[in-house]
């Protein structure tokens, strides 16, 4: 008995560690959450920026169109604008690089939030073992206790039958003889 006592102090402390491994990993839970906020909240900083650079991209688009029909006016007009065409030619392509390289720079900042989403579902699997783990030692538990308790059951019967026995060997002793009701009385008595 003293050993099945010990037996169960050591599943409880393990019942604490468990707890606190579970508590440890809601905290977890609980940063990659914040962490996925915060990515949430950047993902929708660059969803306005990708907007904003789309909306400068069909600007852009647009004074290229204008642009172009300037041009086809200008050669048609005169030749000596052609140093000019030239300059405004040029810094719309700088402006189409400045948006190709903000696209890029876009791309890679998707990339990082996927990252960012399989790392979360990482831990999020992680989470889950842990709490299968823990879910696995808390039946363990549970069955030692059932089996501890039983045991109890068994022992409370045996000594209630020890006890019975001893009576029914005074009254032999006294009386010398043992009638059926007394028996049936001890037998009750056992029984409950």
């Amino acid at each position: 008995m003293k050993i099945t006592k010990g037996k169960l102090s050591g599943r409880e402390i393990s019942l604490t560690e468990l707890t606190e491994r579970r508590s440890s990993a809601r905290k977890s839970l609980d940063q990659v959450k914040e962490e996925k906020l915060h990515a949430d909240i950047e993902l929708a900083k660059f969803k306005t920026d990708k907007s904003t650079l789309e909306e400068k991209l069909n600007d852009a688009v647009s004074k290229i169109t204008n642009l172009e029909n300037q041009l086809n006016l200008m050669v048609e007009k005169s030749t000596n604008f052609d140093k000019k065409i030239l300059e405004k030619d040029k810094k719309i392509q700088n402006k189409e690089e400045d948006i190709v390289n903000k696209a890029k720079e876009l791309l890679n900042k998707e990339e990082e939030i996927q990252n960012l989403k399989s790392e979360m579902n990482y831990k999020n699997a992680e989470i889950e073992n842990l709490k299968i783990k823990l879910d696995d030692e808390i039946k363990n538990t549970e069955n030692q206790i059932k089996k501890f308790k039983d045991f109890e059951a068994e022992m409370s019967k045996a000594v209630m039958t020890i006890k019975m026995v001893v009576k029914m060997k005074t009254l032999l002793e006294t009386k010398g003889f043992l009638s059926d009701k007394e028996f049936e009385s001890f037998l009750n008595e056992i029984e409950e």
